[in-house]
């Protein structure tokens, strides 16, 4: 997206312009979707979330005053809502702090490499979805959206340090779900 173009579009909603804030959501809605579906993991509570985010958006758009980038912003705002809806319904359990310290050795079972890409896709759908949410939304946002340690850090409020090593528990994490499941699937084929 051509960041003279998002200036111009949300110039033009500071204004008061309506379509100009459908270009906004046209251009963000399935970035805000991934982080609210990946927090919430249940597909109508993040279109519901995502739609709240918007709102939130519209309302707080004078409040944007440019020194970072819009989507770091917006991330932020997403992030902040789903946060809310969690702690409103449960108190979330981070099992990543269970995992022993010992290095994994990810050669020992690359079976990944072997399965299409509709495969790889859905296990590692599958692994993500094992991450408590805040989890799954720091490798989403780092491996999918590409953003960096420091985008991250402004998004979640965490430090560059700290997102490095969710990052490194969550791959832990998510090659022993990979890898348990690989297995539980190998041995139910022979």
């Amino acid at each position: 997206m051509e960041v003279q173009e998002e200036t111009y579009h949300i110039k033009r909603v500071k204004q008061g312009d309506k379509e100009a804030y459908t270009w906004v959501v046209n251009a963000y809605k399935d970035m805000v979707y991934t982080i609210c579906l990946r927090m919430l993991t249940s597909e109508v509570d993040a279109e519901e979330a995502a739609q709240e985010v918007f709102v939130k958006v519209y309302r707080s758009i004078q409040g944007f005053q440019e020194k970072s980038k819009f989507s770091t912003w917006l991330y932020r705002i997403a992030y902040n809502h789903c946060i809310s809806v969690i702690r409103k319904k449960t108190k979330v359990i981070d099992l990543v702090d269970q995992l022993p310290d010992d290095e994994v050795n990810e050669s020992d079972v690359n079976g990944l490499d072997r399965l299409s890409g509709e495969e790889r896709s859905r296990y590692l759908q599958m692994a993500i979805e094992a991450l408590p949410e805040t989890d799954a939304v720091v490798v989403t946002l780092f491996y999918y959206d590409e953003l960096s340690l420091d985008e991250i850090a402004g998004v979640t409020g965490l430090t560059s340090s700290n997102i490095r090593i969710k990052l490194h528990r969550s791959r832990k994490k998510m090659y022993n779900v990979l890898s348990q499941h690989l297995k539980t699937e190998l041995n139910s084929i022979m």
